[in-house]
């Protein structure tokens, strides 16, 4: 019997993440990158939902360099 003291367990989720309710669409890309990890966490077998997030978000993102880039042209 070992005499160390135990872990605490980790502490409960405090409810389902803010991101949750609403449309693909609609998340910002922070949320899009905290629903990605999230999902890697807890639901790594969700083909659908990550290939949504992930399409989502490099659509973000690609946008938001091309759209940088054309300013910088601009200058």
């Amino acid at each position: 019997m070992s005499t160390e003291p135990r872990a605490a367990p980790p502490a409960p989720p405090a409810g389902p993440p803010r991101w949750t309710g609403k449309p693909v669409r609609r998340l910002t890309t922070a949320e899009l990158a905290e629903a990605l990890e999230y999902l890697e966490r807890h639901r790594p077998d969700d083909d659908v939902l990550g290939r949504a997030l992930a399409g989502e978000f490099a659509r973000r993102t690609a946008a938001a360099e091309f759209a940088r880039r054309a300013a910088a042209d601009r200058r």
